[in-house]
């Protein structure tokens, strides 16, 4: 194989590449018993080169010099992509999967990383979800598994493998030349749109939600975050509370949605009695998200001060915001010292002189009082002038 087939490999020796390559075509041919047994013997070499692949697609800065650099790549794990006895492999198909992740471009600059984009997203739909007459499916039967077990499983290990990924920390910072593993963020959330009703990938979801914005290259995608918001409005996904918030924070028509949600709930239903009223306000986890964002407190304010504008003098409305603020101070209390939000960002424009003086119990204490439960102003008044249980760490 020439230099130019091969391109400028740090770690792989031409002989090996023109070894794989060749076995890759060989086994691709005929499906014989003989090449079945030849694809098994050579499982374990297969994987040792795979990771010195995968270690030389990471040093390069993007696809576009990935493919002029390692330029069979493509074709090589094409062709293994589609050997069943090669994918059956858990750790050469974690290999394969890893592979292709890297090689996704979060922002295509040019039609080689677009068509790159869509081979990519092609190759997982299949390694997902293969036809009930492929070959996999043919080896699986044999094996005695049924083919909707075996899917699922596959899907399990695919989601673990990128939540691993997505935990990782942002290496961008560290080696500006080398692809920052952030960008694996947005091809994770991508990849993710078809799937946000399946339960298995529930931990993606979560992972995808909650990962720290470390650089530009961690953004999700809008269509994930758009899919996994009608999933939950629909309550075809089931998500952890602080996914739920995360959610929130990415997504404003998420936020919106829920507040109008608990308002239609609630105000439909003028009868409820408060003991029912106080467990769907906290099950809606609107408190909890506003008591750990002050932004998302002051979206959920500002709603609830235009509904009191259009309904003026409802008591269903000013019982909900009535029993949404003693939930919301109940969950302001239980925060970890750690985890506490500055008076600041509940309200912005009030001067910090003045938030001391009306947050202070005569005593000298700041604590709870039983004032905050005789005032039906919206979130932002009665919680300046009632007494509160806010802690120092808040100021």
């Amino acid at each position: 194989m020439s230099q130019a087939q091969t391109g400028s490999m740090a770690g792989l020796k031409p002989q090996e590449v023109a070894f794989w390559l060749g076995k890759a075509v060989e086994w691709g041919q005929t499906e014989s018993p003989d090449t079945q047994r030849d694809t098994c013997l050579h499982l374990g070499p297969l994987r040792a080169f795979l990771q010195l692949l995968l270690t030389d697609i990471h040093m390069r800065s993007s696809t576009t010099e990935t493919m002029r650099t390692i330029p069979f790549v493509g074709q090589f794990l094409g062709r293994l992509c589609w050997n069943p006895y090669v994918t059956a492999d858990a750790e050469s198909r974690s290999l394969l999967l890893q592979s292709l992740w890297s090689l996704y471009s979060e922002e295509p600059h040019n039609a080689v990383e677009r068509k790159a984009n869509q081979w990519i997203r092609n190759v997982l739909c299949q390694l997902a979800t293969e036809e009930e007459d492929s070959a996999t499916h043919m080896l699986v039967k044999h094996m005695g598994l049924p083919p909707k077990e075996y899917n699922v499983k596959v899907l399990r290990k695919l989601v673990w493998l990128l939540v691993e990924e997505v935990g990782e920390s942002c290496s961008g910072l560290a080696d500006p030349n080398q692809r920052c593993s952030c960008d694996s963020v947005l091809a994770a959330s991508v990849a993710c749109v078809p799937l946000v009703t399946c339960p298995e990938t529930a931990p993606l979801i979560g992972a995808l939600l909650q990962r720290p914005v470390t650089c530009d290259k961690a953004a999700l995608s809008q269509d994930f975050l758009d899919a996994v918001s009608s999933a939950y409005s629909r309550k075809c996904v089931s998500l952890e509370a602080q996914a739920v918030v995360s959610l929130w924070c990415h997504n404003l028509a998420s936020l919106e949605g829920a507040v109008m949600s608990l308002l239609d709930s609630v105000l439909s239903n003028p009868a409820c009695i408060p003991h029912n009223l106080e467990n769907t306000i906290t099950h809606s986890l609107l408190p909890k998200a506003c008591s750990q964002h002050g932004s998302i407190f002051l979206i959920v304010n500002d709603i609830f001060r235009s509904m009191l504008v259009q309904v003026e003098g409802n008591q269903t409305l000013l019982s909900l915001i009535h029993t949404f603020t003693i939930c919301f101070l109940r969950e302001l209390a239980a925060l970890q010292p750690q985890e506490c939000v500055s008076l600041k960002a509940f309200f912005p424009h009030t001067p910090q002189s003045l938030l001391a003086p009306l947050l202070t119990h005569p005593s000298g204490r700041m604590r709870v009082g039983s004032l905050m439960c005789k005032s039906f102003y919206p979130l932002s008044e009665l919680m300046a002038f009632c007494v509160s249980p806010i802690n120092n760490c808040y100021l």
